[in-house]
């Protein structure tokens, strides 16, 4: 099979591998559709470390084409959506339930390939109404409903989301369904407002046209939003959210900032308006909740550009360009 390694920088190489065989309680899946994270892009551009080769890729889903011992064989052929990585179950962090991205043997598995080999644990079959391609969004739409799910969102209240790639405008599209009544977006590129719009965005922001604190305090009487999610992973907008966040309201980090980055604060300011700063790391327990939601939710429009797996480099670049919203590899079309 094929799989697309990545060297380092912005090269990756198209590999021949051997096909994985499924051992006890695992199954082969054949790779339908893989997103470009970005944070896969951040790791190509070195701002967060990774180990060098690797198959990079953690947003997938596709066909079961083999089973092991311990695994129903009618599984084969079905479509399903992937959850990329595995704990130990044996530490702390496993035991405490937060194996998934904080166990210290965490297993990843790159889904830029033609197949790849998961514990049946990480393989859903898709529920009715949903499509292999936008299946394939489960992944990051967990993240997002992680964090919604350590706030409380008051019904009608006001949502901020600074950045409109996929992880802001799945986040928006989460919070109307939890009760949110107005949705703010900022994003400088316009295809990504123009998807906000439809996607249910009550108000789109240019800030490179218009002052985005103006504009949130003049539409919440100069007190703030309810909850601002920065979805971006930038310091200053992290700043920014923070100062747009109403007395008692709550800034939710949805996107993850480069390690190392460092946040200067009014702490003053933030005690004195008593603002509840929220963060989670990957998808926690939200997979499968997220899977029902998804055939609702209307995440295919998200997907705005196709690549096959041997132009991998295009498709970073393109995604690394800010075009569209959510670039994915097609490894077996």
């Amino acid at each position: 099979m094929k799989v697309a390694t990545w060297r380092g920088g912005d090269q990756f190489t198209i590999d021949d591998v051997p096909d994985p065989a499924p051992g006890p309680g695992h199954v082969v899946v054949d790779v339908h559709t893989a997103g470009i994270c970005g944070t896969d892009v951040h790791t190509i551009q070195g701002l967060f470390p990774r180990p060098v080769p690797m198959v990079l890729g953690h947003e997938y889903s596709g066909v079961v084409r083999a089973v092991g011992r311990g695994v129903s064989p009618r599984l084969v052929g079905h479509e399903v959506a992937c959850e990329p990585s595995y704990g130990c179950g044996r530490c702390a962090e496993c035991r405490a339930g937060r194996g998934v991205a904080h166990c210290p043997r965490c297993v990843r598995v790159g889904g830029f390939a033609e197949r790849v080999l998961l514990p049946i644990a990480c393989v859903h079959r898709l529920p009715r109404g949903l499509d292999p391609a936008t299946a394939a969004l489960s992944e990051p739409a967990a993240c997002c409903l992680a964090g919604l799910e350590t706030v409380d969102i008051p019904r009608g209240a006001t949502v901020l989301v600074i950045g409109g790639g996929v992880m802001g405008l799945l986040t928006m599209m989460l919070a109307r369904r939890r009760g949110a009544r107005r949705l703010i977006l900022s994003d400088p590129i316009e295809e990504r407002r123009r998807i906000a719009g439809r996607l249910g965005a009550t108000i789109v922001v240019d800030p490179t046209r218009e002052h985005l604190r103006d504009r949130v305090m003049k539409l919440t009487q100069d007190r703030g939003a309810d909850l601002v999610c920065e979805a971006v992973g930038k310091p200053e907008l992290v700043g920014e959210a923070i100062s747009l966040t109403k007395p008692t309201g709550t800034m939710l980090m949805v996107g993850v900032s480069p390690q190392g980055s460092r946040l200067p604060l009014d702490l003053w300011d933030v005690q004195y308006r008593e603002i509840k700063i929220a963060t989670v790391f990957g998808r926690g327990a939200a997979f499968r909740s997220t899977l029902r939601t998804m055939p609702r939710l209307g995440a295919e429009r998200l997907i705005t550009a196709h690549f096959p797996l041997e132009r991998i480099t295009d498709a970073f670049a393109h995604a690394a360009a800010g075009h569209g919203v959510k670039t994915v590899i097609t490894p077996n079309r």
